[in-house]
């Protein structure tokens, strides 16, 4: 069974409310998204050309983060409620991940239950930062305790933040998106928030940004410079630790990215994805090919194609 844990699909209505509620820019980058235009049959049609069998669908960066709570709720029950639907209508095919109204927790709170106790969602999904706020703000312990509670999975995406001189070029999604994973799963762990809450299940898309290739100087190594560790870190040990207990995504299309993902995290610990509708065609067939042409066992790609996000999943 293949699994693609990293999809989106943009109905056009939950578009529609996005840009009324949450402003017109909210949605810039689901019309650039190639795939956005094709119907679920379609889609459906597409994954069988790729031998993937489900889809997990999640908003990606139009998260219901609107100022006033009435509107940040409007916007995640009409997502998860036509996310629902299209779970109903093809069974075997899709799940999903809920959004939740943050930065409204006790809204959140609510709609994370109506997720996972009503709608059968696997999971919940936040941006990487919710509303220029990151993730392990004091504010939010709440929501964290009680995902904690449920053991439930979290699915973390980028919100096209950007960074310093990223006004041009797509650059807050070409290279800022990764940057995005990596500060916000370092946050989640040099904050303690996942030693607080260790139930909670992290997927960090993008193979984790630039972890991988950082792990080392993460670590505080004297070696290459790396800079020493910062007395605020509320996490003991190597923070290398912490992050191998997340899971990761392997939307990157690089075999020797893929390969060095799997030194840093452990083929038991990467699950498939293909950021579609942003990768469609021969794209999107890739995402699972290049899992064979990074040289992996073959029971590694089994795990990794999807015997990973089963059982993580339990579906």
């Amino acid at each position: 069974m293949r699994i693609d844990v990293h999809a989106h699909y943009f109905h056009p209505e939950y578009l529609a409310c996005a840009e009324r509620l949450l402003g017109r820019d909210s949605v810039v980058p689901a019309t650039r998204a190639p795939g956005t235009p094709l119907t679920l049959p379609q889609i459906v049609e597409l994954m069988d050309s790729a031998e993937v069998d489900l889809q997990v669908l999640s908003v990606s960066a139009i998260q219901p983060y609107a100022a006033r709570e009435a509107d940040a709720v409007t916007a995640a029950r009409l997502a998860n409620d036509l996310y629902a639907d299209i779970v109903r209508q093809y069974p075997g095919r899709f799940a999903a991940f809920g959004c939740v109204p943050l930065p409204h927790v006790d809204a959140a709170i609510a709609e994370a239950a109506r997720c996972l106790d009503s709608l059968g969602m696997v999971g919940i999904t936040t941006g990487c930062s919710v509303a220029g706020r990151p993730l392990d703000e004091p504010a939010f312990e709440p929501f964290w305790a009680e995902l904690d509670r449920r053991g439930a999975v979290v699915f973390l995406h980028p919100v096209g933040v950007g960074g310093p001189c990223m006004d041009k070029y797509n650059l807050p999604w070409v290279v800022g998106a990764p940057f995005e994973d990596t500060v916000a799963a370092l946050r989640l762990v040099c904050s303690g928030l996942t030693t607080r809450y260790p139930r909670l299940r992290v997927i960090v898309p993008h193979l984790g940004g630039t972890l991988p290739f950082l792990l080392r100087r993460i670590d505080g190594s004297t070696g290459g410079g790396a800079a020493p560790r910062s007395p605020d870190i509320q996490a003991e040990g190597p923070l290398s630790t912490h992050l191998r207990r997340f899971w990761y995504d392997t939307v990157s299309h690089h075999p020797g990215a893929l390969r060095l993902a799997r030194e840093a995290w452990g083929a038991d610990h990467l699950l498939l994805g293909s950021d579609f509708p942003f990768a469609v065609g021969d794209r999107y067939r890739h995402c699972v090919q290049y899992v064979a042409e990074a040289g992996l066992a073959p029971q590694e790609q089994a795990a990794v194609l999807g015997e990973n996000a089963r059982a993580l999943l339990g579906l």
